[in-house]
């Protein structure tokens, strides 16, 4: 499908021969829109195959196409779709092809975590790709070449990048086989890509605390990015992170227990309210109550214990203070004396943007 000329008035498409002077000779309405149609030699609004390949590559027109329509709908033509795919395709050669800045010998967090991303993204598409969603598994692979650019850019473990390039070019083979043919050939690999077996993804790496850990490290940025929007600050000097009081781990837990039998407060309040410890936090263990009654699906069992989650964020401290440019620290509730440290709560610590 294509944008066309359509005539308001009697409801009709332009033809190709209306087209110079961009009128309907039905009715002599100059007041036309664009509407969607099938391309057409009648309409004129047909797309030559050559053309496309002269100007953007043959891998990028097959990549457009494939992302563009799902074998059940047809393709709504876009010249900035296909603009997308040469952009995109050109991306993926720079970052598999252009030297490596940062790397490091030792095996980080960020790496585990990559690894992680890279074996659930296969899993992911290689569901799609049985249920013939080639759209969702585009959609996959472009999400996980972002994901591995940011990783090039703050240091990569050449072992754990070199696995990512591998398979991320295998992924990509039956969307772009022309390059990824020649990137395979760049990785050292003499025998043809065509001719290698689909990858298997490792379920040693699709665990419960790395997905635990990822989407911990990605709400930790969201929540500081969403903090500088509302303070208007683009430039900050420091960042500080308090992870939340041991007590509250075991609070957490019993709290989402309760909930799943029952959503009255007080009955909540009664239960919890036996045990000393959170009698002395009376008040915040209200306001946390009537929080996750109010948010139900956002709050999650506490996978890590209270060391566990500060040495995860000391971990992962040089990605943050790489990615927002400030010097990052990390504290615990009860080593800080700001009144904000209070509302730390296990995977939600308290931030403080200077």
């Amino acid at each position: 499908n294509k944008a066309h000329p359509f005539c308001t008035n009697c409801n009709r498409h332009i033809m190709r021969a209306e087209l110079k002077e961009m009128m309907c000779k039905r009715c002599g309405n100059k007041d036309l829109i664009l509407k969607s149609v099938k391309m057409s030699k009648s309409y004129g609004n047909t797309v030559e195959p050559k053309e496309i390949v002269d100007k953007y590559g043959a891998d990028a027109a097959r990549f457009f196409i494939l992302f563009g329509a799902s074998p059940e709908s047809g393709l709504e033509w876009s010249d900035e779709g296909v603009d997308f795919a040469h952009k995109y395709i050109k991306n993926v050669l720079s970052l598999l092809t252009d030297e490596i800045e940062r790397q490091h010998e030792n095996k980080t967090i960020l790496d585990d975590l990559m690894e992680y991303n890279l074996h659930k993204t296969l899993m992911n598409i290689t569901t799609f790709m049985e249920k013939n969603d080639l759209r969702d598994a585009i959609n996959e692979l472009i999400q996980f070449t972002s994901l591995l650019s940011k990783y090039k850019l703050e240091g990569v473990h050449p072992k754990v990048f070199t696995g990512c390039c591998e398979i991320l070019t295998k992924m990509l083979h039956p969307f772009i086989p022309h390059i990824t043919e020649e990137l395979w050939n760049y990785l050292g690999k003499e025998a043809y890509l065509s001719l290698s077996n689909w990858p298997k993804y490792e379920c040693q790496f699709i665990t419960e605390e790395n997905q635990y850990k990822w989407s911990l490290l990605n709400e930790t940025i969201d929540s500081i990015n969403h903090i500088k929007y509302i303070i208007k600050k683009d430039r900050v000097k420091e960042i500080l992170l308090i992870t939340a009081d041991s007590w509250k781990y075991q609070f957490l837990s019993e709290l989402l227990s309760l909930v799943n039998e029952t959503k009255d407060m007080k009955e909540i309040m009664n239960t919890l309210m036996r045990k000393n410890i959170y009698k002395k936090h009376g008040k915040f263990a209200s306001q946390t109550v009537s929080s996750v009654l109010k948010n139900l699906g956002k709050f999650f069992r506490p996978y890590l214990d209270e060391k566990q989650e500060f040495n995860f964020f000391q971990e992962i401290a040089p990605i943050l203070k790489l990615r927002f440019n400030c010097n990052f620290k990390v504290i615990s509730e009860k080593d800080s004396k700001e009144a904000k440290a209070k509302q730390a709560l296990p995977g939600r610590p308290a931030i403080i943007i200077y």
